[in-house]
């Protein structure tokens, strides 16, 4: 496996369930967010003070850095608005983790989702604007919604030894 990117909406387990796959795989682990914040402070400010269409800008920038990197690779929900995002993912392992709000909403801490922070009830209409766009660039698709962390793991393990 050299490279295997996760994406999916907000609480879907991307960054969860890729340090542990990274590290059961012995590979490198990157998250775009964490990647943005870490250069730029945190995206709750960044959306704040200079709006979504530079953080996307920036999370562009990350994507590239983590793909040249390889390994684990989690994606912020948004990364499949931007069509330069989804040509870079058309090259590679791309697993979809699906949820529902259902599974999310209860477990995400919304002080630090620009998105919801105001309205958690929005987390099903971004879902369902960015569901197609996920499925256009996923090679695989894994629901995560109330299933056991050990059991996802053993799954996206084989979506990498694909």
């Amino acid at each position: 496996m050299e490279t295997l990117i996760l994406i999916g909406p907000m609480g879907s387990g991307k960054t969860t369930l890729g340090k542990k796959l990274a590290k059961e795989l012995e590979v490198p682990f990157s998250d775009t967010d964490k990647l943005v914040a870490k250069e730029h402070g945190a995206i709750v400010d960044i959306f704040a003070k200079f709006g979504e269409p530079h953080f996307r800008t920036l999370e562009t920038s990350a994507l590239i850095k983590a793909l040249e990197v390889g390994g684990v690779i989690a994606t912020g929900g948004g990364i499949v608005l931007s069509e330069e995002n989804r040509r870079l993912l058309g090259g590679y392992r791309t697993v979809f983790l699906d949820t529902s709000s259902e599974h999310v909403l209860g477990k995400i801490n919304l002080s630090k989702r620009p998105l919801l922070k105001d309205n958690p009830e929005r987390w099903d209409a971004i879902y369902n604007e960015r569901k197609s766009l996920y499925q256009e660039c996923a090679t695989a698709t894994v629901f995560t919604g109330g299933k056991p962390i050990k059991a996802l793991i053993s799954q996206l393990k084989q979506e990498a030894s694909k």
